[in-house]
């Protein structure tokens, strides 16, 4: 099995990495943010265990997620794209996403396990995954898109213990396009669009 890589852990600045070397392959991500999920904390991430929660001294990109969202399209070639082009479409032709979840699932590795809302894929969401994958020079190494929105990393083992159907399914609605890349010097830049809503 190949061990599961999360957005997270690409995509922490909050422990010291090396200098980028040139010759290393660096990839950007497209995501979609739930940046109006007010409750989160209380009616999300509360329901896991404290000591069932994996974490890494020094390194705060694992524990409880507290930026809700969905991965678009990661592994894109970023040092083959200008990100402001990137940018034009997320902002040009990227409508908010509104989803019912309705599962808890998990991902296993040997390190930790990855507990997470499934996120369905509509014909929206898999046509700006297809907009993106296909306009801009991109790696895949998993040939099925499972969108996800991370709760938590949990100690290996404890996954299977939050997996259920929802008694109550909820609607959710991501309302920012993200952007998500690295500079020449190897720190991770994030350029956002928070996108208008038609009340």
């Amino acid at each position: 099995m190949k061990k599961f890589i999360s957005i997270n852990e690409w995509d922490s600045t909050n422990q010291e990495k090396p200098k980028k070397n040139k010759e290393q392959k660096t990839y950007g991500c497209v995501m979609l943010d739930a940046n109006d999920i007010s409750d989160w904390k209380e009616k999300h991430t509360d329901g896991i265990d404290p000591k069932d929660v994996y974490t890494k001294p020094y390194d705060d990109s694992y524990g409880l997620e507290d930026n809700p969202h969905v991965t678009v399209l990661y592994g894109i070639h970023e040092d083959e794209i200008d990100p402001e082009i990137i940018m034009d479409l997320i902002q040009n032709d990227i409508e908010a996403l509104t989803v019912t979840v309705d599962e808890i699932s998990y991902f296993e590795g040997e390190e930790y396990d990855v507990v997470k809302y499934d996120v369905p894929v509509s014909d929206q969401l898999q046509q700006y995954r297809d907009k993106f994958e296909n306009n801009f020079s991109n790696t895949q190494t998993y040939p099925d898109y499972h969108p996800h929105m991370t709760l938590a990393y949990v100690n290996p083992g404890e996954g299977k213990k939050y997996a259920k159907k929802l008694e109550e399914p909820f609607e959710l609605t991501f309302r920012k396009g993200v952007y998500s890349f690295h500079d020449e010097e190897g720190e991770q830049i994030r350029k956002e669009h928070v996108i208008p809503v038609n009340e």
